[in-house]
């Protein structure tokens, strides 16, 4: 029995890529750089709030930019490869709430 202390970030990385998730680092790079990636004006109406697998799940108000997403999705594909690096996230699926 090993009673050596473990890291728990070491730990939740591990499950994290056991569940086929990113890794910490990619997770808050996306949130924390979240209006480099989509602008100043769309980062008030889209909002990164999780990561399935590779799929980045995206919040907004109006389904009028969830259609908006769909036409935009390759350039954001783009931005964030260039930030987390190849494979990571390979698609987009937009949640529209209601206020």
């Amino acid at each position: 029995m090993n009673k050596e202390p473990v890291h728990l970030r070491s730990v939740l990385e591990q499950l994290l890529k056991d569940f086929g998730i990113p890794d910490i680092t990619t997770v808050t790079s996306i949130i924390d750089q979240w209006e480099e990636i989509v602008g100043s004006d769309l980062a008030t109406k889209i909002s990164a709030v999780a990561i399935s697998g590779s799929e980045l799940i995206v919040r907004v108000d109006d389904p009028a930019w969830a259609s908006q997403i769909s036409w935009l999705e390759n350039q954001l594909l783009d931005k964030i490869t260039r930030l987390v690096g190849e494979e990571k996230i390979t698609s987009i699926r937009v949640r529209t709430t209601s206020k």
